[in-house]
């Protein structure tokens, strides 16, 4: 392992001794009243709400349909920012790319789920879920951009200043991923339940192999998708621990 690759690692594990949870992002519209969620101490999402006329376990089968960008705060951020060898287009891809890794995750994890809590499905029937999920926040940490040469340190301290402006955010520099989401009846297509989270990436997290400042945030979605299977397989009341602020994995 060089002495810079030392260095990098260092600097992101700082970062991440920091904490992981992040302020509360306002609510982007996604979910409609989103004002029935509140804090639930027994799961590790920032808010959440469910109607409790509605029996969970009067479902057998999840439906995880594409995930929705067009709530994502701070977008304007990557447009707008007048940044030297930025490439823009790519950050887009990248986002998109992300997209598709957030649906496949939650796909995945609920396949993989080894007590069969429910059985994924492509189309929704009456005793369906239908998981709609919505990325409201995607930056990274401006220490992760400038440790694995997305964008030099001077642009990075632009970028974290920038996307914090953009989004109202009080962590700026830090990074943030945000998400929410809610769960229709198949049948009715009544939103029967809804969640919301912010987090800041886990930024010691490197992957060598293909080291880009997006891999962070793979790694909070992961964690998104095996806790809301988790919740789903425990009693109500149950509580579901959130994750350690701190994790590095060397690939």
């Amino acid at each position: 392992m060089t002495k810079t690759l030392v260095t990098k690692i260092c600097l992101l594990a700082g970062l991440a001794l920091a904490g992981c949870k992040a302020s509360e992002v306002p609510n982007s519209g996604f979910n409609p009243n989103p004002e029935l969620m509140s804090k639930d101490d027994t799961v590790p999402f920032q808010r959440t709400y469910w109607n409790n006329k509605y029996d969970p376990n009067a479902y057998h089968e999840i439906f995880i349909a594409p995930v929705n960008t067009d709530y994502l705060m701070a977008q304007g951020f990557w447009e707008k920012a007048n940044l030297a060898n930025f490439d823009k287009e790519k950050v887009k891809k990248d986002i998109a790319s992300l997209v598709d890794y957030t649906q496949q995750s939650f796909t995945k994890a609920f396949k993989n789920d080894p007590n069969h809590r429910f059985t994924v499905v492509d189309v929704a029937g009456p005793n369906t879920l239908i998981l709609e999920l919505a990325l409201v926040q995607v930056v990274p940490s401006r220490v992760v951009l400038s440790a694995v040469g997305c964008v030099s340190p001077g642009i990075a301290a632009t970028v974290g200043m920038a996307a914090g402006a953009a989004s109202k955010s009080q962590d700026v520099g830090k990074g943030v991923v945000a998400i929410e989401g809610h769960a229709r009846d198949g049948k009715t297509g009544e939103i029967i339940g809804m969640f919301a989270d912010c987090e800041h990436p886990k930024s010691a997290i490197l992957d060598l192999k293909a080291l880009n400042c997006w891999a962070p945030a793979k790694a909070i979605i992961d964690e998104w998708s095996s806790q809301l299977v988790e919740i789903a397989n425990s009693p109500p009341g149950t509580v579901v621990k959130d994750s350690p602020a701190f994790e590095l994995l060397v690939r």
